[in-house]
């Protein structure tokens, strides 16, 4: 099991999973119309985690920090740096 927390409010969550997300939108540009669209993409990645009641969330990654794995805090784990 992997607790992580937001970064924001502290709260801990269990990690259900992950998921990458991708996009791309394309309209007509106001002088160009269709023959120079405006085009946007990108990726969007993200986690699904639960609370304490079982209710499910997705996240971006980038709010969460892992805090502990399978029961051992991160910082107790040799990564060997």
């Amino acid at each position: 099991m992997i607790i992580v927390r937001d970064r924001k409010t502290y709260k801990k969550y269990i990690v259900l999973g992950t998921g990458l997300g991708a996009y791309k939108a394309v309209r007509p540009s106001f002088f160009g119309g269709n023959l120079f669209p405006h085009e946007e993409e990108g990726t969007v990645k993200t986690i699904a985690i639960c609370d304490s009641k079982g209710d499910i969330f997705w996240f971006e990654s980038n709010y969460l920090q892992v805090i502990e794995v399978d029961g051992i805090k991160i910082s107790e784990i040799d990564l060997g740096e």
